[in-house]
């Protein structure tokens, strides 16, 4: 018995943890209402008229039907409108019709001015709402964005930040203007039959448990799908991505089955809030529409025995069509706030996320650096008791050119990585000047630093915008085309931008794909050149290029990294000899550190690296490129 009364209550103590979950989500979001304090408040005032306009409309029918029809004696507010019109029927329903005509206007006005300013409301607060994620998705970790799926990310920042508005609009206005139409009905009902009235009145609480059970379900099935329709625009994100490995192993039809099941799971939840939504419709039309049958069948009773003229009745029925309006319309309210909610949740989601590289409370401020760079005992990894670095302890002089050198997955890009923050690790600490890193600004930081690594990112926008992309923070931005031009032509990209069919302000495609990849890395290179800052990580940017461009990248780097602190993550010969000092890392250490010179003649492990990975090429070439990387440190100028 206990269980059985548990299980009837269970819907409205669920129910009522739902309200509690959506008043948090407005919580949550309270500072960007207040911003739009001012336009809801006009909005509320323009309810405020609707609702009055709403209450008076039924009473020109009782004027035409007991005043002219039958010619009753007619009262409105205290007035005898028999006597106002000279006890003229036609001039009574003259002005019956006037005002059902400036009702109908006034109603009109205060419904468009409501919902237009409700809803521009309702639209600039979404758009806050989508720059506070959008700034909150760019301050996360790279860790949070590697583990994250980019389409459903992109399902949050646009499609479920709409649904929000659901909540402000229909939250703030559409509740309280029902809620006000609710109440004024009643009253005025109360007035004219309190038995009907509380006839009338009890449809409102098997209403209330109906919309709360179907609200529980509908929330289920709401999230449910969205979840689905975020997992279904991350795989066609991620195929289209990728669509020339796609092609390349003509995988078409494999994607297509795939992409086909997740559609028919993406529809099939759809399908369920669909026909969760017409039942709760179905359940709220029965139950309405028993409420009229028993206000006809008692009010006609009523006049019938004379307890009620007929007008009076009509009227009523008027009114009980204006309280039953709104709790038709509950029913929708639900299956919209529903889905609002279950969009909620979702952006809460990514708002909740911590991220894991902040400033410290008090935070340093670094300005232009010398580029000294020292690990002190540094230990990371990526999950626990995998280590990726131990104790890595070594201390890089300014200007120095440090290669990185070590069979795969020995940790070198993830040591390049610790610098800029992109990570903190769990032992030891990094410092740059003698500052440790982790109690300065991380935007001061990262100015101090340019990354090139093996795929150079170009964004989708013209050339002359990704080159200007390294001055952002500094005094001069955007730079001026002199400036673009010369730092272009130092990173010998300017012939080929000019063969563009717009020069710098072609727009180059997604992930700069109407570009080579020699291309693109000269334009991120151009980028480190207006950047100009004193420390540089490279993560072999030539690996993936042929070698006439990869030969024309290096000779480009070498004046790139003059005066710079560097640190170059080297697959390629060429690269490590460009090095004042190299550092092999293998098992999680720096097994060895030196010159090339130094570690050939001590034979260890980067000698044994060294023959088998470069054996084919001789001693004479790699004697003539140093002596042309000596000869160029010693001159004044790159």
């Amino acid at each position: 018995m206990a269980l059985e009364i548990k299980a009837s209550f269970e819907p409205l103590t669920t129910n009522w943890r739902e309200a509690l979950r959506f008043v948090a989500i407005l919580r949550r979001f309270r500072h960007h209402l207040r911003s739009q304090a001012g336009p809801m408040l006009l909005a509320v005032l323009a309810s405020l008229g609707f609702t009055l306009v709403t209450l008076i409309e039924p009473w020109p029918l009782q004027v035409v039907f007991d005043g002219v029809l039958l010619g009753q004696p007619v009262r409105f507010l205290g007035i005898d409108l028999n006597a106002l019109v000279g006890g003229q029927p036609m001039l009574l329903l003259g002005g019956a019709a006037a005002a059902v005509l400036l009702l109908a206007v006034l109603r009109g006005q205060l419904y468009y001015a409501q919902n237009v300013i409700a809803a521009t409301a309702g639209i600039d607060v979404v758009m806050a709402v989508r720059r506070e994620l959008f700034h909150h998705l760019q301050a996360l970790s790279l860790a949070f964005h590697r583990r994250a799926r980019s389409g459903d990310l992109l399902m949050r920042l646009t499609g479920d930040i709409v649904m929000l508005r659901e909540m402000v609009v229909a939250a703030v206005i559409t509740l309280l203007t029902q809620g006000l139409v609710v109440i004024g009905t009643l009253a005025i009902m109360i007035n004219l039959n309190a038995r009907l009235t509380l006839v009338a009145a009890l449809v409102a609480p098997i209403l209330f448990v109906i919309l709360s059970i179907f609200r529980i379900r509908l929330v289920e099935a709401a999230l449910r799908q969205r979840k689905r329709e975020g997992r279904l625009a991350s795989t066609a994100h991620e195929v289209l991505g990728g669509i020339e490995l796609v092609q390349a192993y003509t995988a078409e039809r494999h994607e297509d089955e795939r992409f086909k099941r997740m559609n028919k799971r993406s529809l099939r939840a759809g399908v369920r809030v669909t026909r969760i939504e017409a039942q709760l419709n179905r359940a709220v039309q029965i139950s309405l529409a028993a409420g009229i049958c028993c206000i006809l069948w008692l009010g006609t009773q009523d006049v019938l025995a004379g307890r009620l003229s007929p007008g009076e009745l009509l009227v009523f029925l008027a009114y009980l069509r204006g309280l039953y309006r709104p709790l038709r319309q509950a029913s929708k309210l639900t299956q919209r706030m529903a889905k609002a909610s279950a969009c909620g949740d979702r952006v809460l989601e990514i708002l909740d996320e911590v991220p894991d590289i902040q400033d410290p409370p008090h935070p340093k401020v670094l300005r232009r650096v010398k580029g000294r760079i020292t690990f002190l005992h540094v230990s990371f990894a990526y999950r626990p008791n995998e280590p990726v670095l131990n104790n890595i302890q070594v201390d890089i002089a300014p200007h120095d050119t440090v290669a990185l050198v070590g069979p795969t997955g020995s940790g070198k890009s993830t040591l390049l990585a610790l610098i800029p923050r992109f990570y903190d690790p769990q032992l030891g600490e990094i410092l740059i000047d003698d500052v440790s890193i982790a109690e300065v600004r991380l935007r001061s930081l990262r100015r101090q630093i340019s990354v090139l690594s093996q795929e150079a990112v170009v964004m989708g926008m013209t050339v002359r915008e990704n080159i200007a992309y390294g001055a952002i923070g500094q005094k001069r931005f955007p730079p001026d085309d002199a400036r673009i031009r010369e730092v272009a032509e130092a990173a010998r990209a300017h012939e080929f931008i000019q063969e563009l069919p717009r020069g710098y302000d072609t727009v180059v495609g997604e992930r700069g794909g109407t570009l080579s990849g020699g291309e693109r890395q000269r334009i991120a290179i151009a980028r480190a050149f207006l950047r100009n800052a004193p420390i540089l990580l490279l993560d072999e940017p030539t690996t993936a290029l042929d070698p006439v461009s990869s030969k024309a990248i290096l000779e480009t780097l070498e004046i790139l990294t003059w005066k710079k602190t560097t640190l170059i993550v080297a697959h390629q010969l060429t690269s490590v000899l460009q090095a004042d000092r190299i550092l092999f890392l293998e098992n999680r250490v720096i097994v060895e550190d030196g010159t090339h010179e130094s570690l050939l003649e001590k034979d260890g492990r980067y000698a044994e690296f060294f023959r088998t990975e470069w054996g084919g090429l001789n001693a004479r070439h790699a004697k003539d490129r140093l002596s042309v990387v000596e000869s160029l440190r010693r001159s004044d100028r790159p």
